[in-house]
């Protein structure tokens, strides 16, 4: 072939239209493997039906802005994937792809993106002579894209964006999302914004944002009375069988769960077969017809899927998330289905705590024989522990120290925990030196590394003290969750607590541990074990702890979002916060709530998480 010749078939190829421009047929043709999916094979649509449509939606030039609030293992992240080699293929621009923050958003690229890129012969042809950068700018032919943190402010200024991509919308902290749709303002009626989640809290900026959309209904239609109708957990079904005075049987839910149509009450069999067949009358149902034409929502949940937990499976879930409440109070596992597996917004409710009702028959400083304690530095229930081991002169008691420092003194509750999630008051009192704190935690045998003391205020004194001690500082924050990046069997994987990975705090040549935490989940915890009796005061606590106890209510602003305010103006709440601290150590010990262990795991450090004010 001649060198014009050559020239001229390129340059034709360049310019001429692709004829797969439908996503769906795009990715069908092109997309030959999945590297990383646990499906061998090429990318199919049967395989995730309810993908069609919002795929659709991203060479539909009538849709500017797309939300997907989906279940997880639910195939949402691949809309992302999708739509990072779409966009550079049919209609290039410049292109930013955000994850919750940057350390995910490199792993994100280096585990899935870059895999998927270079394993697309479309894709190769446009990557840049440079290749594929860890950070920084990756340059294709005709745009650039970014992949990034969106919880990183700097990230989201100076650029001018044709389309934003991002992914786990519920953990971008308020006004992001705001923030990265400002960056598509010189390209408006040519951009594309595709945001893809699990369910969050009613109130925050996704629930918000997605519900703002045309709410886009995954439906089935039944194939006996042909009623067209959604996905719903209402309709789940357990056998009547596995239910008996002693609870439920859960192998017989997980084998004889079933669905019913809400038409003509068929019950449908649990199997991947009659899900797969229901999917093929799938389709979306708009439930929000007011909201903007170029703006569409899509929701689906974990009860169509076609492969990985059946129905029985969610059933066992949803019995164990309840047991869980009712028997730890703990409600972490309820919302993760809600949000996880239904792809539901999380609705907060107000609350307000009574400790009167809570007595627990007993007196300060009295011996409790069900008191837990650290054997050989591992936390082991009463139940496990012997007299031997309670002799031996290395066994510490489950006590915790919380400590709320004021101008003039401090405040200070010691509780004891037996292990299996249930606490009683040691003591309470205040104080006005130093040297009083330590002469109470020493007289109650409480180790110093178990005593928490609150930074909030006059923190270089508090520090200092703690670093002089053996103590450990915390603070209250606004966050409701903290990234710890944890080395398991399995890999490295993020995973989130209500507190933060310690931060080394220097003081002169000493050094001191100070963990953040979340004032609104330690604050529902402590609410929730209050009620339920597993977090009680003895008879003779003061009458003061009793009205600080009852200093703060839940309740919900007109934005939804949940927070304790106090209940009367400039009434004292210093032995609550004492409380809210002491179950720091217990939340980290599993000893009750989000059961996380600050041992076994292994913390890697990070910016992201060693960072308080990140």
């Amino acid at each position: 072939m001649s060198e014009p010749d050559h020239f001229s078939d390129t340059l034709r190829s360049m310019l001429a239209p692709d004829p797969h421009r439908d996503a769906v047929a795009f990715l069908e043709h092109n997309v030959k493997r999945i590297p990383y999916s646990p499906k061998a094979g090429p990318f199919r649509i049967s395989n995730s039906p309810w993908l069609k449509e919002p795929l659709e939606a991203l060479t539909d030039p009538t849709v500017l802005e797309i939300a997907v609030q989906g279940s997880v293992q639910m195939s949402k992240t691949w809309l992302i994937e999708a739509a990072s080699v779409i966009f550079p293929c049919l209609a290039p621009g410049p292109t930013l792809i955000l994850r919750e923050i940057d350390r995910n958003a490199d792993d994100f690229l280096e585990t899935r993106l870059r895999l998927l890129w270079q394993s697309m012969p479309a894709m190769v042809s446009l990557i840049g002579p440079e290749g594929i950068p860890k950070k920084g700018a990756i340059q294709f032919r005709g745009n650039t894209c970014w992949v990034l943190g969106a919880n990183n402010e700097k990230n989201l200024q100076s650029r001018s964006i044709r389309y934003i991509l991002g992914d786990e919308i519920w953990m971008w902290g308020n006004g992001t999302i705001k923030d990265a749709l400002a960056r598509v303002t010189a390209y408006k009626w040519q951009s594309k914004v595709v945001l893809v989640s699990q369910g969050g809290v009613e109130g925050d900026d996704w629930s918000s944002w997605y519900h703002s959309t045309d709410k886009r209904v995954w439906s089935f239609e039944c194939p006996t009375c042909k009623t067209v109708q959604p996905w719903e957990w209402e309709s789940i079904v357990y056998p009547l069988e596995a239910k008996s005075a002693n609870g439920w049987d859960l192998d017989m839910v997980k084998a004889g769960t079933t669905y019913k149509c809400k038409g003509c009450a068929t019950h449908f069999k649990d199997s991947n077969k009659v899900r797969s067949d229901l999917n093929k009358t799938g389709r979306y149902i708009s439930t929000n017809p007011k909201a903007p034409k170029y703006r569409r929502g899509y929701h689906y949940n974990s009860l169509c899927a076609q492969w990985g937990l059946s129905w029985g499976e969610l059933a066992v879930e949803c019995i164990e998330a309840k047991r869980s409440y009712e028997e730890r109070s703990e409600d972490s596992a309820r919302r993760e289905f809600i949000q996880k597996r239904l792809a539901q917004t999380y609705r907060e409710q107000a609350d307000e705590v009574n400790v009167e009702k809570h007595v627990g028959g007993y007196l300060m400083g009295a011996k409790w024989d069900e008191e837990g304690g650290f054997v050989r530095g591992r936390p082991t229930p009463f139940n496990q522990i012997s007299e031997e081991m309670r002799a031996d002169p290395s066994f510490v008691p489950m006590r915790f120290m919380g400590v709320d420092v004021q101008k003039r003194g401090f405040y200070w509750v010691i509780r004891s925990w037996s292990g299996d999630g249930r606490s009683r008051m040691h003591s309470c009192g205040y104080c006005f030196e130093w040297k009083d704190v330590a002469e109470a935690h020493k007289a109650a045998g409480v180790h110093p590394a178990n005593v928490f003391v609150d930074s909030g205020d006059q923190q270089d004194m508090v520090l200092s003290a703690c670093a002089a001690n053996g103590w450990v500082a915390t603070r209250g924050d606004q966050r409701n969750d903290f990234p710890w990046k944890i080395r398991t069997p399995a890999g490295m994987k993020t995973e989130l607590r209500p507190y933060s990975p310690p931060v080394v705090e220097s003081v002169g040549s000493k050094r001191t541990k100070r963990f953040f935490f979340s004032n609104l989940r330690l604050k529902d915890t402590l609410s929730t074990l209050i009620k339920k009796g597993r977090h009680t005061k003895a008879d003779d606590t003061p009458s003061e702890y009793v009205a600080q106890m009852q200093s703060e209510k839940r309740v919900i602003t007109p934005g939804g979002r949940p927070i304790w305010e106090p209940v009367a103006q400039g009434k004292a709440n210093h032995f609550w916060d004492c409380e809210v601290i002491n179950l720091l150590p217990a939340l980290a010990w599993r000893l009750t709530g989000r059961a996380e262990q600050m041992v076994g795991d292994e913390l890697v450090p990070s910016e992201d998480v060693a960072n308080p004010n990140s």
